[in-house]
């Protein structure tokens, strides 16, 4: 087999030429696998929150395959200008094109084996160290790593198809080009870009038109919509403006004489040029990929450390929410259940109040349910209790005068001085002894505890914020309109705990017509943990995946331009330019080259902020003292690792066109 000896030959000789090519690969690889096999993992799937973890990871294994796909064929178009080359040779001194195509086939197929063998390999090694990671994010979960063979055998097949359309895309290439192009392919010139003035200006049009909504969108249920748009102008606009508009710009610096015609200036302004041509899509990519870094890591690991509090706002362990009342008989089973799972509770805190019902309130103290999608974070959740339904709850109560209603309200918000109900207004008096039900945490919504004297003024109340416009309506009539709680502080284990909330949910009172509504803190906190604990996983692990991948982007690119200015250079120099010269240019455009992407890169991260502020607001997940801080640390570690990326492959373009 003449193509396999010659496919083998060149392989071997050019092991260090494909060396990164394999590297990187195997690295991608690895990392699919490895979300595959968290996916088909035994002891994850029949866990309780097996099926949460499972979706996550399928959400991070489809963005890992993009990535991948995408970058083999970018890193293949750097390695594909040397194998044409070694193709167009060997059909020059006789070889047929149907033998050149196998040799490129057979080192297709040697390549794939070496990435898969690497990375399964990686993958097997890397799961024992991620899943102790997975375990302590996941909320203390105790889950075995292993490696199947079925994971094994569908990512080999999935990189196996990936190679074939590399290949194809290779085959194609040799059958339409001449031998003599062939043999010089990875010595093609760059052009100089056309100047199209309306696209560049259209670009930062539509960079600046991101930059707008993100910071004019406010919290509301259009929020998310508005994020999409933006980060879709943002794209479009920093495509446009590395691709056309970078190349726009430099054209009117060369117009300016004085400015253009000095040593300084000169060849880093026409080097860069020339460079924008061919690279302003993947200058646009790495300051889009570290963007996304910013933001994926920012997005998950504020979650993470808001959700991580979510338990300390919860007033009790365990809270019963019902929409009938709970009997003698129902709150012995509770303590029964309870002391089956050796554990001991608190007196029973009892509260008859309103549903929550989301709420404006006029000038004038009038309320009325608010059904708009605007700010909604900005509007208070109104529910309200009489004052014997109060001192049921936390052993004490307020007096209040016939014109006086009571209210506390959480998060800061001010109290309104009057309060209409049923067309008569009351003097507001501030409650500030009270154990909200509900959940406080900062990211939520505000509350508006009001405590009246008489269940009339409830009916009054449900009245007044009724759509139905039916002024007969009797608290009776709506099967929601007041909820009954009963709260109980536990004494035991957690996992005791959280099978006693399960338990219960199992009891027929639980089940019947109107249910019931069982919130144990421990369990929401193992849940919201199991939750956002695998969604930080596959946010770091994606995260160092779009990192490397952009890392490797840069190296590829400062290779590449590396062999072809060594030419260049090479002839300046025999013309009269120094070395010291040289260096100095060489640093100057590698400078101009990796500043317009980290330019780009703090911009969309500043601009960000807001708009991820306001998605979090809407999803009632803020807290500015997670937030700000972790956006702030992510950037800067994003903007060193870019920082070294930047040292480390010009240190590497430098010894290529000096050697």
């Amino acid at each position: 087999m003449l193509s396999l000896r010659f496919a083998l030959q060149t392989l071997k000789k050019d092991l260090r030429h494909y060396g990164l090519f394999i590297f990187a690969n195997a690295f991608l690889l690895m990392v699919n696998a490895m979300f595959f096999a968290i996916r088909n993992n035994h002891s994850i799937a029949p866990s309780e929150y097996g099926k949460i973890i499972k979706a996550v990871m399928v959400l991070g294994l489809v963005l890992s395959l993009l990535v991948g796909a995408v970058f083999i064929f970018y890193a293949n178009s750097f390695v594909a200008g040397r194998r044409q080359r070694q193709i167009g040779t060997l059909s020059m001194l006789g070889m047929s094109r149907f033998q050149a195509a196998m040799v490129v086939a057979w080192q297709s197929i040697g390549l794939w084996l070496m990435t898969v063998v690497l990375g399964v390999l990686a993958a097997y090694a890397a799961l024992f160290l991620a899943f102790p990671v997975l375990n302590s994010l996941a909320g203390g979960q105790h889950y075995k790593a292993a490696m199947d063979g079925q994971t094994i055998i569908i990512v080999a097949m999935i990189y196996a198809a990936l190679f074939f359309l590399m290949t194809v895309v290779e085959w194609l290439k040799i059958g339409r080009t001449s031998l003599i192009d062939l043999t010089k392919s990875d010595q093609k010139v760059a052009k100089e870009p056309k100047a199209r003035a309306l696209f560049g200006i259209l670009g930062f049009v539509t960079l600046f038109l991101g930059y707008w909504l993100a910071l004019m969108t406010k919290p509301s249920l259009d929020a998310l919509f508005s994020f999409i748009w933006a980060v879709g102008l943002v794209i479009v606009g920093t495509y446009l403006v590395m691709i056309v508009g970078i190349g726009w710009f430099l054209k009117r610096l060369r117009k300016n004489q004085k400015y253009y015609y000095q040593d300084k200036h000169f060849i880093p302004v026409s080097g860069l040029l020339f460079r924008v041509k061919n690279n302003g899509a993947g200058l646009a990519s790495v300051a889009i990929l570290f963007t996304t870094i910013v933001v994926a890591l920012t997005a998950a690991i504020s979650m993470q450390q808001v959700t991580s509090k979510f338990g300390q706002y919860l007033p009790y362990d365990t809270t019963i929410s019902k929409a009938q009342q709970l009997s003698a008989t129902d709150l012995v089973q509770v303590q029964q259940t309870a002391a089956a799972h050796d554990l001991s509770l608190s007196q029973v805190h009892q509260l008859a109040a309103t549903t929550p019902i989301l709420s404006q309130i006029d000038s004038n103290g009038k309320i009325s349910r608010y059904t708009g999608t605007g700010d909604i974070l900005s509007k208070p959740v109104v529910r309200m209790m009489t004052a014997a339904s109060l001192q049921k709850w936390q052993g004490s109560t307020v007096t209040l005068a016939n014109d006086e209603v009571g209210v506390y309200a959480t998060h800061n918000k001010s109290v309104p001085k009057q309060l209409q109900i049923a067309g008569k207004t009351y003097r507001v008096k501030a409650i500030h002894d009270f154990k909200a039900p509900d959940s406080t945490a900062p990211s939520g919504p505000g509350y508006y505890y009001v405590v009246v004297n008489q269940d009339s003024q409830l009916t009054d109340f449900l009245k007044d914020v009724q759509s139905t416009g039916n002024v007969n309506i009797q608290i009776g009539d709506l099967a929601d309109a007041v909820t009954y709680l009963y709260a109980y502080d536990v004494r035991g284990t957690k996992e005791n705990e959280i099978a006693f909330s399960q338990d219960l949910q199992k009891l027929s009172w639980a089940n019947d017509e109107t249910g019931a509504q069982i919130t144990d803190r421990a369990d929401a906190v193992k849940s919201i943990q199991t939750v956002f604990g695998s969604l930080v996983f596959v946010g770091v692990l994606t995260s160092i995946v779009l990192a490397f991948t952009t890392i490797l982007i840069v190296y590829y690119k400062q290779v590449a331009e590396g062999l072809v200015d060594r030419q260049n250079f090479k002839k300046m120099q025999r013309i009269g330019l120094s070395l010291a010269e040289t260096k100095q240019m060489i640093n100057r455009q590698i400078r101009l080259l990796f500043g317009l992407p980290l330019l780009l890169l703090v911009l969309n991260a500043f601009f960000a902020f807001p708009i991820l502020k306001t998605v979090f607001k809407t999803l009632g997940m803020f807290d500015a003292s997670i937030f700000i801080p972790v956006m702030v640390t992510v950037t800067g570690i994003v903007i060193l690792v870019y920082l070294l990326t930047y040292w480390l492959t010009s240190k590497r373009y430098q010894q290529i066109v000096n050697s």
